[in-house]
């Protein structure tokens, strides 16, 4: 079975890199980016399987990239998990609305997360 790509769009490097360990150590490939242009590149460079973001990136938030995502690059099937720190309901809501399928809040475990990754790709249901 060939492993899933999962673009994880977090400018803190810190929770890329312990992302992607979690996910690597499950058999998926992990790409990362830092903001929404370098999210923006790898999407048009190679469409992954689930895509997690962070609602506070620099410069465009991570819910204007899941807009982006859904209406200007036309993925509107792509499984978008967000992992963030705003917790409140309207912030989920938010995240909803932008295009999420799953939004976690921070902190965010192991189980959570690939939890959400394997709803998002339809595996494990």
């Amino acid at each position: 079975m060939e492993s899933k790509t999962v673009l994880i769009v977090d400018d803190e490097m810190s929770n890329t890199q312990l992302f992607g360990m979690m996910l690597e150590l499950e058999g998926y490939r992990p790409v990362a980016a830092v903001d929404e242009p370098t999210a923006l590149e790898a999407l048009r460079q190679q469409t992954p399987d689930v895509m997690i973001v962070d609602v506070m990136l620099p410069g465009a938030s991570g819910l204007d990239l899941c807009r982006k995502v859904r209406n200007e690059l036309g993925l509107a099937d792509l499984p978008i998990v967000i992992v963030s720190a705003k917790s409140q309901l309207a912030d989920v809501q938010a995240g909803v609305a932008a295009g999420a399928t799953v939004y976690l809040t921070k902190p965010v475990t192991k189980a959570e997360l690939l939890g959400a990754v394997r709803q998002a790709v339809g595996e494990g249901e």
